[in-house]
């Protein structure tokens, strides 16, 4: 049985900087061996036969910028396309209204496809028109044609679902022959959500229009989205929306990975809903009925993952993935985690998909929780459910900022295949936290894909549980000038004795401050997070 003790308000933001210079070392070098040895395939013309029918499958949720760089050389001559009869002008349409379109494509290339192997395929950007229809999230269309020689012309017929905001939205899709991309077939779907569009006319899409950036105080309302990142309706106090388009990320936010908890004993798991289970190539091992147990195992000295199922035990090398399929919820019954104050609660159910992964970095085993951001936001428990809902609203979006800092970032915990963990970066509870914290979840859905930005870059959202009159710049305490985390005064905790690191929300005057001052949430992360925008993201 696994313990942990409650613990609230984290102490993070020690950033080690050596550790990021040394993975970012690591993998430029991993980067710069790749193409090397993509050289040396394409030099011989019988290593070019093999690259092209032996590249590994690319990531589903994979930049159309990754899917050229890894496929570009081998898919050149056999694998391309041009779009036919195709308008880029975009569709006027209602909110939340299903749209068949057909998109054509003529077979420039020297490879027959097949509708056993041909697909289209939506990236990250499309994800927001996701039909039930779709097979796949990112398998929408299959080729309609059983073969298409070259010279001629393949059929995807496929359904959109339009999304429920009022906006204008562009999707990204392209072709894939084996899951590797077919050059030339880029497809940009352009939908323009409108409350009439019963006189339907093509909205010609225009380039963005950019604006002289205004001094960093006055905090403007942009134009345009200028935020670094990675990977519209009206909101009191966010400064920008223009990057609730630019992104095209989910409704949802994009997928985190939770470090949830390391143990070197049996993880004993079952789903109140049917579940499988799956090893890391998507090899399927169990489909497991609802409410079912499984114990799973891992030996060090075998480097081997087991667990028994119906007459037999599945032993495999390969980490495991198990497969949340049905939105049910998992319950870890072999981990304890009951708070002091009332034993009946055990926060051990999860709702994302999980994965059992030993890392040779720390050498330990860890159990991962994958789900979207603003599902992760509702299971973080730094607050109370009776605190003020503008308090709340500020606190959930200094955590959305922070774990989608890391996110973005992918460096503190990248050695161990997650994001956050569940305890030191920020205290995450799981399901249970999202049952018994519905005004936390209002406060998430009130401020759903609002983060705090600084110059462009997504600030390091640090927060604390009390001062002592001020807060801590970030310099005092880490060493380093972070302009938004400059010490401020604290007036509700000055007779107080510091609690945490000091640097940035002082979660006690805060709350004082929304309970007393009627703060709003913007107005709180305005004040200790020094000269911050608010910006919508998705």
């Amino acid at each position: 049985m696994t313990t942990t003790k409650t613990k609230y308000l984290s102490y993070f933001g020690n950033l080690n900087n050596q550790a990021r210079i040394e993975e970012l070392h690591a993998a430029h070098g991993a980067l710069i061996s790749i193409f090397v040895g993509f050289l040396l395939v394409v030099s011989a013309a019988s290593g070019l036969r093999f690259l092209e029918t032996n590249l590994p499958r690319l990531q589903e949720a994979a930049s159309l910028e990754s899917l050229r760089v890894k496929v570009a050389m081998a898919a050149e001559l056999t694998n391309k396309a041009e779009p036919v009869d195709f308008n880029p002008v975009a569709v006027n349409i209602k909110p939340t209204t299903a749209l068949t379109l057909t998109l054509k494509f003529k077979n420039t290339g020297t490879k027959t496809w097949t509708k056993k192997t041909v697909y289209l395929k939506s990236l990250t950007t499309a994800l927001k028109f996701k039909h039930k229809f779709w097979k796949d999230p990112y398998l929408p269309a299959q080729l309609t044609e059983d073969t298409v020689k070259p010279d001629e012309i393949g059929t995807f017929k496929f359904a959109l679902t339009s999304p429920d905001k009022f906006n204008y939205y562009e999707g990204d899709f392209l072709v894939v022959n084996n899951n590797v991309m077919i050059s030339g077939s880029e497809t940009t779907i352009r939908l323009n959500v409108v409350a009439d569009p019963a006189n339907w006319k093509p909205v010609v899409v225009a380039p963005p229009v950019l604006t002289v950036p205004t001094a960093a105080n006055t905090q403007p309302q942009m134009s345009v989205c200028s935020l670094k990142l990675k990977i519209a309706n009206s909101l009191t106090g966010v400064d920008n929306e223009t990057c609730d388009i630019a992104f095209g990320l989910p409704d949802n936010g994009p997928m985190m990975r939770v470090g949830l908890f390391t143990t070197e004993n049996s993880i004993t798991i079952f789903n109140n809903q049917a579940w499988q289970v799956y090893d890391a190539n998507d090899i399927l091992l169990a489909s497991v009925p609802a409410g079912q147990p499984i114990t799973f195992y891992y030996s060090k000295d075998k480097s081997e993952y087991a667990f028994d199922f119906i007459d037999h035990t599945v032993r495999t090398n390969l980490y495991l993935k198990l497969s949340n399929f049905n939105n049910g919820f998992f319950t870890v019954s072999s981990y304890d985690d009951k708070p002091s104050w009332n034993s009946n609660i055990n926060y051990n159910d999860f709702k994302g998909n999980l994965e059992i992964r030993y890392n040779d970095f720390k050498k330990r085993v860890w159990l991962i929780e994958s789900l979207p951001l603003e599902e992760y936001i509702k299971g973080i428990k730094e607050t109370s459910n009776s605190d003020p809902i503008e308090y709340q609203k500020a606190m959930v979006t200094a955590a959305r900022t922070y774990a989608l800092y890391h996110h973005n970032t992918g460096t503190k915990h990248g050695k161990e295949f997650f994001d956050v963990d569940a305890y030191y970066d920020q205290v995450y509870k799981g399901y249970v936290a999202e049952q018994i914290m519905p005004r936390q979840v209002e406060a998430v859905a009130a401020t759903s894909g609002v983060i705090a930005t600084y110059n462009n870059e997504i600030i390091v959202a640090a927060y604390f549980a009390r001062s002592d009159g001020r807060t801590r710049s970030y310099k005092e305490v880490w060493g380093k000038d972070i302009p938004y985390l400059v010490s401020v005064p604290t007036s509700y905790t000055a007779s107080d004795e510091l609690f945490g690191h000091g640097v940035g929300i002082d979660a006690t005057d805060a709350l004082r401050h929304a309970k007393n001052d009627n703060w709003t949430y913007d107005r709180i992360l305005k004040y200790y997070y020094t000269n911050v925008l608010l910006e919508k993201i998705y």
